[in-house]
């Protein structure tokens, strides 16, 4: 059988596990660079499913760097974690800083809006390395410095003026300073 055809009436259709394997099972029998040409265009049919399988499909960096970048120009403020969930892993951290560096923008804005969410994916399957806080705090100050990022409180734009420690809520965890220099 077609393998595009099965993929797309798969994520057209409902769920199912074992039919999943056995798509991803041929999907990854595939050369690498053919992978993408296949799940590509799935993005445009279900994105959510789409996604899910080319987490999973073991794909290039480069592939997972452009699904990333197509999220960053389609995704809306609450759909970008979906995009984030599916390629932060296969991308790493230093690679998805760089991104969001390259396209900042005040908010409201696409990067902003992964900014938002990354927290969610701290604890989970990409912890944040203590090496990376630095350069996460950097991100979210060039972010911040043309338009306030509404979901940082009015603390963290006082970090620098007071040593004393403060706590704030970002990504419904709680986020601690030891001062005007740490990492927040």
């Amino acid at each position: 059988m077609d393998l595009a055809a099965d993929l797309r009436a798969y994520v057209a259709g409902s769920r199912d596990s074992k039919q999943e394997q056995a798509l991803l099972r041929r999907i990854r029998a595939l050369p690498r660079s053919q992978r993408m040409e296949l799940l590509e265009p799935l993005l445009s049919v279900n994105g959510w499913v789409a996604l899910q399988l080319a987490d999973r499909a073991q794909l290039s960096r480069g592939d997972y760097l452009a699904i990333l970048k197509r999220g960053l120009a389609e995704a809306n403020a609450s759909t970008i974690k979906v995009w984030l969930n599916a390629t932060v892993p296969h991308l790493g951290w230093r690679s998805i800083f760089s991104l969001l560096r390259s396209i900042a923008a005040p908010w409201p804005s696409p990067g902003a809006f992964a900014l938002y969410h990354l927290p969610s994916l701290f604890g989970g399957r990409c912890p944040l390395p203590p090496s990376l806080r630095k350069e996460l705090r950097q991100l979210l100050e060039l972010y911040d410095r043309e338009r306030p990022l509404p979901f940082l409180p009015q603390s963290w734009r006082n970090a620098g003026k007071s040593e004393r420690p403060f706590s704030f809520v970002w990504g419904g965890k709680q986020h601690t300073s030891r001062g005007g220099a740490a990492d927040k």
